[in-house]
Parts: structure tokens; C-alpha cells; sequence
């Protein structure tokens, strides 16, 4: 891949978070990149593995997961096209969660042990760098929120309007694992707000 193309994905992505960053910064990220790909229903990382590399999402669709004391998939997050997939590699040595390919992804790659100091040297990425922990912040106290306070139909609604546009791309068992109900009682959910 070229490294305009490469630029012109990571200003997409970062625009999302904090605009008008320097060409000179976006360029440093991608001399750090390189391309990857993880096949539909591969693994990325599993739990408490090494957290070495941080992704940025090309094309396809990621989750983040754990499994239960009884052996159910918890899906945790949905990590879909111009997303950073295993950000946590930049403060956290291992992982706390497994990351899985649900469809074909093809990833731009950076080794967190060279990308944070870069991160941390430019001022226009440290900013960068905050505001995508303040986002990863705020979407984990909603995910809270949301199973303390709202019922299902509420937290579909929540899935929807963050997910919405791949809603047809996750399989019906993952959402409902990420909702924390039974695909049945999603099934349920969606007749009773389509006869609304």
C-alpha cells in the first residue's frame, strides 16, 4: 500500500476524534504502518496474551470478547471500519479481553512499543491520543449505564445507535451476547418494536 493511502486512511480515522492534524504527524503514523490480514472467524489476540500491536480497521468487522465461568461468549464491542481494534496495547500490557475477526479484515498495523512514543513527542497526536481514550471512556461508562439502569429493548436501541449500519454484518447470537440476552428474547425485542 502506498503511503498516501496510508495517510489518507489514518486522517479519516483520527478526523473522527481530532480534526485538523498536522500532514507532518499523519505521516509519522504511517511510516509506523504496514498492511495485515486476519481471515473471517480468525483470532487476533486471546486473552492475556502479550498486547503488542494496534490496528487500524481498513475493511471488515472485529469483536472484542470474553468467555463466562459457564462457557458463553460475552461480546464486549464491535469494532467496525475506520476503528482502532487492541488500543488498550498502548497502556496495557496484556490483554483483558480476545479479539476476533467476524468478517475478512484488512488492517493497517503499528508495533505500540514504537508508536506511543510518537504519540507522545507530537503534541497534535497526544491530543490525539486523549481524545481517543476519553471516547474509549465514555463508551465503557454507557456500556455500564446501560446494564445498570436500561432494560433490553433500551440497550438494543443503544446497539442500534452505535452499530446500526453493520446491524445485518454481526450475527444474531453476538448481538444478542453484547445486549446480554438470549437471541430469542432479541428475536422478541425486534417483532415488538416493529409493530410499533
Amino acid at each position: 500500500m502506498e503511503i498516501a493511502v496510508k495517510e489518507q486512511l489514518i486522517a479519516q480515522t483520527t478526523a473522527r476524534y481530532a480534526p485538523n492534524i498536522p500532514t507532518a504527524s499523519i505521516h509519522k503514523l504511517a511510516l509506523l504502518a504496514d498492511q495485515v490480514y486476519f481471515p473471517r472467524n480468525s483470532t487476533i489476540l486471546e486473552l492475556d496474551e502479550p498486547q503488542e500491536q494496534v490496528y487500524l480497521i481498513q475493511d471488515g468487522l472485529a469483536r472484542s470478547s470474553a468467555v463466562d465461568e459457564q462457557g458463553h461468549l460475552i461480546v464486549k464491542n464491535f469494532m467496525l471500519e475506520g476503528d482502532f481494534l487492541i488500543g488498550e496495547s498502548l497502556f496495557s500490557a496484556t490483554s483483558t479481553e480476545s479479539f476476533s475477526a467476524i468478517e475478512d479484515l484488512h488492517c493497517l498495523r503499528f508495533a505500540a512499543a514504537q508508536m506511543k512514543p510518537i504519540l507522545m513527542a507530537d503534541p497534535a497526536l497526544t491530543q490525539l491520543y486523549i481524545a481517543v481514550l476519553e471516547d474509549t471512556l465514555r463508551y465503557k461508562m454507557r456500556r455500564e449505564y446501560g446494564f445498570q439502569n436500561l432494560d433490553a429493548a433500551a440497550r438494543y436501541q443503544e446497539f442500534r445507535a452505535l452499530f446500526g449500519k453493520a446491524e445485518a454484518r454481526i450475527p444474531q447470537n453476538q448481538i444478542a451476547s453484547y445486549i446480554g440476552i438470549t437471541k430469542e428474547s432479541l428475536s422478541r425485542i425486534r417483532k415488538n418494536l416493529a409493530s410499533r
